[in-house]
């Protein structure tokens, strides 16, 4: 499949006010690449490169102006982005998991519903051997060297088999001996019919004669596009001769760099800013590979018969197929909802358990603060004369649900962010699916943690052994886990770790603040200030807290002999706090609705994202 663009512009916003404000970024370049061919995006830092490939993958769309063409015809977006996948310059990789198991869970996503496990396996094993992935199949992805993570990462899109493939610096980071393999390894893939483009950064002479097609910008404009073995030549037609021996993708940028816009003037106005292409007479009579003739077991990946009918296709069954320049582009079905939910939850039920590190350090977090805080409160909510140590028995086991299970997710979730819009903008799987898995994965080892944490406390603190009672407490200690946890992920979705560090402690300060205001004059709060406490789960968590420990009938408490106590009746102190008549179910009541609004909040922070 042909991509053509025409009059591409590219602007960066400066002023939220005035979107058509700001900063040229691409300044009405055009451009053709040819399917069956690797093409290089090249140019000095600064140039435009990510910003190109960007735009015509649709990867970013604020912004961008200008005109897209599939082979001569206006592109369809969603049509493009079902044939289209985009590669990032970062390896995103789901950790915790092997290579084996990372392809599998991405074959049953991507390919479609029918697709039984031995035509998942037969297509895994074809790519990972065409990749020279099969000895590390087993390895955990944290392991893998950097050209085996750049490998996987091709093979993953490679599973659907998409005709355009776009690769945002393939080879950053990696060996020579590595980036070698990776760009024979591309261009062997753009010769059996697939579109390729990838950024690149100043390759070796060696390393640029691979790619078929080049395409250099500079300062925003094209100053070069066409067959790699023609750039020295056009450089020369336009005064710009460049030694023997001379590294030409070094002397192109040598030339375009820096402040002389002499040179990019004259460049971009001899290619007419990309609409004119330097082609050689071997490469005008170049055509796609004719896989016609083959039987269809024998030809490669996405390779089919140039015909419309229907075939048995590999890994696919029987299918109508729609060809386009000898690839499949109707072999890709959306799973259903409910198939990509159980994939999501599995894949990520099964990275919670394998993270026995992570699994670890909470249980003995749990277990230490339990122990601790039984300690500090032992048999204290017996003891009529302790008021204040009730109250601050209540608060501190909020507070620790709260700080525990808010601001993990603030730390870790970001990064989710990242692959969710790698595989998304893939469309490996949609939003709705990936959100129920991501809230329901982590219930069982939430709620388990936090079981054990509210069973040592309430035995050690010595409140009354009734079932009703240790379920309410442990009701109240669950809920505010998975408010707080609603949180978190609402900032992560939202904000990086660093921005999130910070917002997440400030914006907790007010639930705070509010959960323990006025506990010492609770009868005269205004009316009207009520409901602003009610905004804050802390509170609501706090006061359940205090109705279980001295409401729901409990009998009167020991004073050990004094001759006076005055919270000896329960009933006083509920007085006290002016929640006579409030059930402990009313304010479990109010922390559902924070933790709906949370995590409300939490997708639309995830949707707006994807879009950014």
């Amino acid at each position: 499949m042909d991509v053509e663009f025409e009059d591409l512009t590219v602007r960066v916003n400066s002023n939220w006010f005035k979107k058509e404000s700001g900063r040229r970024i691409l300044k009405g370049v055009s451009g053709k690449f040819k399917a069956g061919q690797l093409s290089a995006i090249l140019g000095p830092s600064g140039a435009g490169k990510s910003s190109l490939l960007n735009a015509i993958s649709g990867y970013r769309s604020q912004g961008v102006s200008g005109r897209l063409k599939l082979n001569g015809v206006p592109g369809d977006e969603a049509r493009f982005r079902k044939m289209s996948c985009y590669i990032q310059q970062e390896d995103l990789l789901q950790p915790m998991l092997t290579l084996q198991e990372v392809m599998n869970f991405a074959a049953l996503l991507k390919l479609p519903p029918g697709t039984s496990y031995k035509q998942r396996r037969a297509v895994i094993n074809d790519i990972q051997g065409i990749l020279g992935l099969i000895e590390c199949r087993h390895t955990r992805t944290e392991a893998l060297s950097g050209g085996q993570k750049k490998r996987l990462s091709i093979a993953l899109e490679l599973i659907n088999n998409p005709p355009v493939l776009f690769l945002d610096e393939p080879t950053s980071g990696l060996d020579n001996v590595s980036t070698s393999y990776t760009l024979r390894l591309l261009r062997t893939l753009a010769h059996q019919g697939r579109t390729i483009v990838c950024t690149i950064h100043q390759p070796s002479a060696s390393l640029f004669q691979m790619f078929d097609h080049v395409y250099v910008l500079a300062s925003g404009l094209c100053v070069y596009q066409g067959v790699t073995g023609e750039l020295v030549p056009f450089l020369s037609s336009v005064g710009l001769h460049c030694p023997r021996h001379y590294n030409p993708a070094d002397f192109v940028i040598e030339m375009t760099d820096g402040e002389d816009e002499d040179n990019i003037k004259r460049l971009s106005t001899a290619i007419k800013n990309g609409k004119v292409v330097q082609l050689t007479s071997a490469d005008a009579k170049k055509t796609i590979p004719d896989f016609t003739n083959l039987p269809i077991e024998g030809l490669p990946i996405g390779a089919l018969p140039l015909e419309e009918k229907i075939v048995a296709v590999p890994g696919y069954g029987e299918k109508y197929v729609d060809m386009d320049n000898g690839i499949c582009i109707t072999c890709r079905a959306d799973s259903s909802a409910w198939l990509e939910f159980c994939t999501l939850f599995r894949r990520m039920f099964l990275q919670i358990m394998r993270n026995k590190t992570g699994l670890k350090i909470q249980f003995y977090h749990h277990l230490v603060c339990s122990l601790a805080v039984g300690i500090v409160f032992w048999g204290k909510a017996r003891d009529g004369n302790q008021f204040f140590n009730h109250m601050k028995f209540c608060m501190g086991i909020i507070l620790f649900h709260a700080y525990t299970q808010c601001m993990v997710p603030v730390l870790t979730f970001p990064f989710e962010v990242k692959l969710l819009k790698k595989e998304h903008f893939n469309r490996w799987y949609r939003l709705t699916p990936y959100y129920m898995a991501l809230q329901l994965s982590k219930v069982p080892t939430m709620t388990l943690f936090s079981q054990l944490f509210l069973t040592i406390v309430y035995v050690m603190s010595g409140l009354p052994l009734e079932f009703y009672r240790f379920f309410v407490f442990s009701v109240v200690g669950v809920m505010t886990a998975f408010v707080a946890e609603g949180w978190g992920l609402a900032i992560g979705s939202v904000f990086n770790v660093t921005n999130g560090s910070a917002v997440g402690p400030m914006t907790i300060a007010p639930f705070l603040g509010f959960a323990i205001y006025g506990f010492d004059f609770a009868r005269d709060i205004p009316a009207w200030f009520m409901p602003i406490l009610k905004l804050s789960f802390l509170r609501s968590g706090v006061i359940a807290l205090i109705i279980v420990v001295f409401g729901m009938n409990r009998g009167f408490l020991d004073c050990n002999h004094e001759m006076y106590c005055h919270f000896k009746n329960p009933r006083i102190i509920i007085y006290y706090l002016d929640i006579e008549g409030v059930s402990p179910w009313q304010e479990i009541a109010g922390m559902f609705a924070m933790l709906l609004f949370f995590r409300i909040v939490c997708f639309f922070g995830l949707k707006w994202r994807l879009r950014t």
